[in-house]
């Protein structure tokens, strides 16, 4: 239904009546946002998110690490023994046969500075697995920060649908009154009741988004506990300086540790595959005994492989990769320096959008009841009543979607700050 001409400039000269201007505390306690509480993220998030498969993964990565450092650390040098017998036959100045054995116990020895080389190496395994672990608990607690806020959405929709329909249930009721007293005709009724039917399917739809909101959150994170309450209270602005949020962000973004970590890396294997151009030498003792224990063997084994192609163009291949990770540090880190940037302004941008929509929704809110006391006493039309209400209704769902907006993106900057859902480091250790 189209607003009349009347209705636009009775909405217009209420919206621009100075009497309307107020403060956002003036604005939580009148539209009652003071009297629900607090809303709270799941309390035990911490606790869930430790229990995500994927995290879970991740720990078992270090520990794999963690084994194949010592196992670098401890090298492939192990003892080589080789036995091997045979008879021998003799037939000049008479056939005579005699039999023979001989032992050979070997090893490779590791050159000076190769065992640093592997220790490092395997450090750094152990320290990108858990550069790993913190973009996984970090991503998953995303995924948890985003799934919440959809939840969120759903039910503060529902909300708004849910005060619609109340608010057009007494609609219907006054009209009927008004109906059976002969001072409204049918198709008021019929009109009345139409705006009613319409605000219940759509809340109906927004209850019922709700609650596939929960269900999906409930399958993707078992055990969470969402937190009660009816209806969130208006969003605060951002504390702090624009640098200080810059600084943390950059501090704690799990993608720029990565990058270092891989780039550490690739340095320690490029000094491996440096170090590994000059093979190690092999050394053994060889022990034998011939013509039937008539003659004993004593004696030491000393090979040593040359260096060729393979193992320079091993050393030229780790030189390549690293200098590729320390290009993609430093695009991780610019990358996270422009990410930081955005959550920033966005959550900026997110306060004083929600402050403009709740400041109109609250003037298009009395200027729905101004309608409605009119037409009580007589005055207006039923549709100026219905077109501001529903007015009034869109943009309360504004306000009420634009306060969700502004809360996650304040919580998806403590995240990203590590003010939010830190790793327990002492859980992961």
């Amino acid at each position: 239904m189209m607003m009349n001409t009347r209705f636009k400039r009775f909405a217009l000269a209420l919206l621009m009546q100075g009497t309307f201007v107020i403060s956002p505390l003036a604005l939580a306690q009148s539209s009652g946002l003071a009297e629900f509480a607090e809303p709270t993220l799941p309390a035990n998030a911490v606790a869930v998110l430790s229990q995500t498969p994927a995290y879970q993964a991740a720990l078992q990565g270090i520990a794999a690490e963690r084994s194949v450092h010592r196992q670098l650390r401890t090298g492939a040098q192990e003892w080589t023994g080789t036995l091997s017998t045979a008879q021998r036959t003799q037939t000049r100045p008479t056939r005579e046969q005699t039999s023979e054995w001989e032992l050979l116990l070997e090893r490779n020895l590791r050159l000076a500075g190769k065992a640093d080389a592997y220790d490092r190496v395997g450090s750094s395994r152990v320290e990108q697995a858990r550069a790993l672990r913190h973009k996984v608990w970090r991503e998953q607690a995303r995924l948890l920060l985003d799934s919440q806020g959809g939840w969120l959405r759903a039910q503060e929709s529902a909300r708004v649908w849910a005060l619609q329909v109340a608010l057009l249930s007494r609609q219907v009721e006054a009209v009927s009154k008004r109906q059976k007293l002969g001072d409204a005709a049918r198709i008021e009724q019929q009109l009345a009741e139409a705006a009613l039917a319409q605000a219940q399917a759509q809340a109906q739809a927004a209850d019922s988004r709700a609650g596939a909101a929960r269900e999906s959150l409930a399958l993707h994170f078992p055990g969470l506990l969402l937190a009660a309450m009816q209806q969130l209270p208006p969003p605060q602005a951002l504390p702090d300086s624009d640098a200080q949020w810059l600084a943390l962000q950059e501090d704690h973004s799990p993608e720029l540790d990565l990058a270092r970590s891989d780039s550490a890396a690739a340095q320690a294997q490029m000094r491996l595959e440096s170090a590994e151009t000059r093979p190690d030498p092999r050394v053994g003792v060889r022990i034998g005994r011939a013509v039937s224990g008539a003659e004993n063997v004593v004696g030491v084994v000393f090979s040593m492989p040359f260096g060729g192609e393979h193992r320079s163009a091993a050393a030229a291949a780790a030189v390549s990769r690293a200098e590729a990770t320390v290009l993609r540090q430093a695009d991780a880190q610019r990358r996270s320096q422009a990410d930081a940037t955005q959550r920033l302004r966005e959550a900026r941008t997110a306060y004083t959008f929600w402050l403009g929509n709740a400041d109109a929704a609250q003037r298009l809110a009395q200027a729905a009841d101004g309608l409605q006391r009119g037409y009580q006493l007589g005055e207006g039309s039923l549709s100026d009543v219905l077109s501001a209400r529903r007015l009034a209704n869109e943009q309360q769902l504004a306000a009420a979607l634009g306060a969700v907006d502004a809360w996650q993106s304040r919580h998806r900057l403590e995240l990203e700050s590590r003010l939010l859902w830190a790793e327990p480091d002492q859980l992961a250790e």
